[in-house]
């Protein structure tokens, strides 16, 4: 068969995942890769290229990196292609530019549809509590993720699993994915199916404010609020008028039914601070103007901007 022409669209590091699959299958070629533009990062505000950059760059593929999508329409119209796949693009992709692939334009989307549509699905798997998440293979069409999917397959969330951690196995599962269905999407052995639009949840991005804990929850909420943050973009509570963010907790049966948010203890193994139905132990947690660091630094080298019976807000 002729190779199967792709333009691929994504930004960061699971697109670039999905893009290294790409190049490894060999009947596709990548005809283009359109990523968001660098952006400054750290301190010194140095311009990045994106994940999906560097792959590109690494493969020796065109790449484009425009403001909006929109305006690059004339020079992708001239690019012939078979699909435009996206993951994690991080922009709507007009209609117009959507309608130009030979075949189809599909996204490879982190949840199983119809839950969790928008842009942070991972993130509120894991804050709800989840059991499972997935990866939805699907058209793409105006409204925001909800095309119909050409295949789906679920993953669990372990206890021990944050963000970061499930990114990582999506991304696995979506390389596996891509490679074992789109040349039958191509060849037109996979039937859509519509999305049931009465089970329809969405996962709009996290504001700074929601990042926030919340002391005043269940000790399970404040766990899973803690690790759908993690390792990006943490959350973050105060003491008085300084933020402190805290990466990692783990669950602790203890209740000494103080006021939510109170430090009740501070030993070798990190701080514990009170819910309203239970305790969890910071393990990780970062001061004003430090690094990320072990809370049982608090214990073992005498730190004094915490101590017990301070009061997280």
């Amino acid at each position: 068969m002729e190779k199967i022409k792709v333009i691929f669209c994504g930004t960061p590091q699971i697109g670039a995942d999905i893009l290294t699959a790409l190049t490894e299958m060999e009947n596709v070629e990548i005809v283009l890769v359109i990523s968001q533009p660098d952006r400054p990062v750290g301190r010194k505000k140095e311009l990045k290229p994106t994940p999906v950059k560097e792959v590109a760059l690494l493969n020796n593929l065109k790449i484009i990196q425009p403001v909006k999508i929109s305006e690059a329409y004339d020079e992708i119209a001239k690019i012939e292609s078979d699909f435009i796949v996206t993951c994690a693009y991080g922009q709507f992709v007009p209609t117009k530019i959507l309608d130009l692939p030979r075949i189809d334009s599909i996204n490879i989307h982190g949840s199983l549809l119809p839950k969790y549509r928008g842009g942070a699905p991972i993130q509120y798997a894991i804050k709800n509590g989840d059991s499972e998440t997935g990866i939805s293979i699907m058209k793409m069409v105006k409204k925001m993720d909800a095309g119909d999917y050409y295949i789906q397959e679920s993953i669990k969330i372990e206890d021990c699993d944050d963000t970061g951690t499930m990114f990582e196995k999506l991304a696995k599962l979506g390389q596996k994915m891509i490679k074992e269905n789109l040349v039958k999407i191509y060849n037109n052995e996979l039937r859509p199916i519509a999305q049931n639009e009465d089970q329809v949840t969405f996962s709009k991005n996290i504001s700074t404010e929601e990042e926030r804990i919340n002391w005043d929850d269940s000790t399970v909420n404040v766990w899973n609020h803690i690790r759908s943050l993690s390792p990006w973009p943490i959350a973050h509570t105060f003491k008085g008028e300084e933020r402190y963010k805290i990466q990692k907790v783990k669950i602790l049966n203890n209740n000494v039914e103080q006021k939510p948010g109170t430090i009740v203890d501070i030993n070798e193994n990190g701080i514990n601070v009170q819910t309203n139905n239970g305790q969890v132990q910071i393990q990780l947690i970062q001061k004003p103007g430090k690094k990320m660091m072990e809370a049982s630094a608090y214990k073992l080298t005498n730190l004094s901007d915490l101590k017990v019976g301070d009061y997280f807000e």
